[in-house]
């Protein structure tokens, strides 16, 4: 017998008659992982527990070849539909079938070997856009709505947010894109997600106010400076730069809405309560190394901050004595930039770049950067 083997016995031996794992450890210079193992593999009750294995794999690395015709298949039925494509995506339609589920690897071998992968290289624009730093979780949230839609007869609409540095998401269904269901919507959201430093969102009515009285600030805004939170608009007909949210409304869309069948609107969110927390516990981004978003929630230091109640402050809300609002705008060659509105002029060096506006509520002051340098100050009283 090698020693070895014999050291296995005899550790096992010594635990079985009561030694403390630590003495035993500490006399055989092993770590108490090892001792477990050797414990565990003896309750077998093989002749031979205390003999290495191979760590060869169990399989051959060769997929039965109707399982590979399947998994292309389904890549390229995604791609004739005009869906996001990716491995994951090839295993989530193979696990909705109900069909055997291979690992990301194996997806990736078999799409690789015949061919079907896409380029993963992405040709960079010319102009520098300022986005938002999102490195923490609650850095940065992108929100946007789906819809409308219907279920049961009513229509409804989806407002789903990603939390950009974790990929964190979360999927509320509300019945109208009112003040009155979007607030208690974005509230409820921010209890799964946590409150964001940053809100980035589209130029959508419901979340500035009124173009007639753009200064006075929607309920919406108030609500964000209430919490402490900056609301940062992307540019106008510009939704790619929202593209993180948008790859997620996809995949709500083709994974929750075409394919779950409720009779209610409290069904429906139910079901996209559990669409959320199966994203958030299963998909695997690159970007986050292989890890799933809660993974990467676990693994960061930060300390994501939460609503102290349940349900939002009454509306209305007051005039807020604080808070920033930041927009990005493309000028063009008129030098104009618009504030959901109001027109400024600016110098003719910012023709064709992206300039970064922010209103600050308590000093009621415009401030417009361009490539991180200030360029002008407008004054921006409030009514």
């Amino acid at each position: 017998m090698e020693r070895h083997e014999l050291e296995r016995r005899l550790a096992v031996e010594r635990y079985r008659k009561g030694e403390s794992v630590e003495a035993i450890c500490a006399s055989m210079k092993r770590s108490k992982s090892w001792l477990y193992k050797w414990v565990e593999r003896s309750l077998t009750e093989l002749d031979d527990w205390y003999t290495e294995r191979s760590r060869r794999p169990l399989g051959n690395g060769i997929y039965d070849q109707s399982e590979r015709e399947r998994i292309i298949t389904t890549r390229l039925r995604l791609e004739q539909e005009g869906n996001f494509i990716s491995a994951q995506m090839v295993r989530w339609e193979l696990d909705a079938e109900g069909a055997t589920v291979p690992s990301l690897a194996t997806v990736k071998r078999v799409l690789k070997s015949a061919g079907v992968t896409r380029p993963s290289k992405r040709i960079p624009k010319g102009t520098r856009y300022p986005s938002p730093l999102a490195v923490d979780p609650g850095a940065v949230h992108q929100a946007d709505f789906v819809g409308p839609r219907h279920v049961a007869g009513a229509r409804f609409y989806s407002l789903n947010a990603v939390d950009v540095a974790t990929a964190r998401a979360a999927a509320e269904p509300v019945e109208s894109r009112g003040t009155e269901h979007v607030i208690p919507g974005l509230w409820r959201i921010w209890t799964r997600l946590g409150i964001p430093r940053v809100l980035q969102l589209d130029n959508e009515l419901v979340f500035f106010g009124n173009r007639r009285s753009p200064r006075a600030m929607g309920q919406l805004l108030r609500l964000c400076f209430q919490v402490g939170v900056e609301v940062l608009f992307i540019p106008v007909r510009e939704p790619w730069r929202n593209g993180v949210v948008e790859k997620f409304n996809d995949h709500w869309n083709r994974k929750l809405y075409r394919r779950v069948k409720v009779e209610s609107f409290a069904a429906l969110q139910r079901e996209s309560l559990a669409f959320e927390e199966r994203h958030n516990r299963t998909w695997r981004y690159s970007k986050l190394k292989g890890t799933t978003p809660n993974a990467a929630l676990t693994a960061s230091s930060v300390k994501v901050r939460f609503p102290a109640e349940l349900t939002p402050p009454v509306m209305p809300y007051a005039k807020p004595a604080s808070g920033r609002v930041t927009v990005i705008r493309l000028i063009r060659s008129d030098g104009v930039l618009d504030v959901f509105g109001e027109r400024f002029k600016l110098p003719a060096k910012t023709a064709y770049e992206y300039v970064k506006a922010t209103v600050d509520v308590g000093e009621q002051e415009l401030t417009v950067w361009l490539h991180d340098q200030t360029i002008e100050r407008f004054a921006y009283r409030m009514p």
